[in-house]
Order: structure tokens, then C-alpha cells, then sequence
């Protein structure tokens, strides 16, 4: 028979999110709020800010820019 404890119902989620945020090196807070706004934007109840052409631009610009200090080279060459 195995050692482990064998957990039902609240204490067994709660062991499986400990064993997972210390797995991922953050608190259990943290990722039960990440879990919170994974599920959140899944469920259409986030909506990404509309973004203007000048901003999306900048954006496009500033990930160019990146790409290049890392050695990335551009589709567009």
C-alpha cells in the first residue's frame, strides 16, 4: 500500500494547490488569483482594452526593437 495520505474534499484541493505553488515557486495566494484570471478572461467576463492604431503600432515597434537587441531577425529583411 502506498504512504500517502489519502484526502477528500477540501484539504485535498487545497494540499494539490500547495504541492503546485511550491512546484512553481510562488505563494498560494498568487496562484489561486492567476487561476482566478485564467479563468476569468476563458469565460469572456475579461475584455482586452481596445487599443488605437498608434498604440498597437508602438507595441509592434518596441517588440521589433527587442527582437533585435536579442539577436531576433526580422520576417520583413
Amino acid at each position: 500500500m502506498s504512504d500517502k495520505e489519502t484526502l477528500i474534499g477540501d484539504e485535498m484541493i487545497k494540499a494539490q494547490l500547495i504541492k503546485k505553488s511550491n512546484k512553481l515557486g510562488i505563494s498560494l495566494d498568487e496562484l489561486i488569483e492567476r487561476y482566478i484570471r485564467r479563468g476569468l478572461y476563458g469565460d469572456d467576463y475579461y475584455t482586452q482594452p481596445q487599443l488605437s492604431k498608434k498604440e498597437i503600432d508602438e507595441i509592434f515597434k518596441r517588440n521589433m526593437e527587442r527582437d533585435k537587441k536579442n539577436s531576433i531577425p526580422s520576417k520583413r529583411e
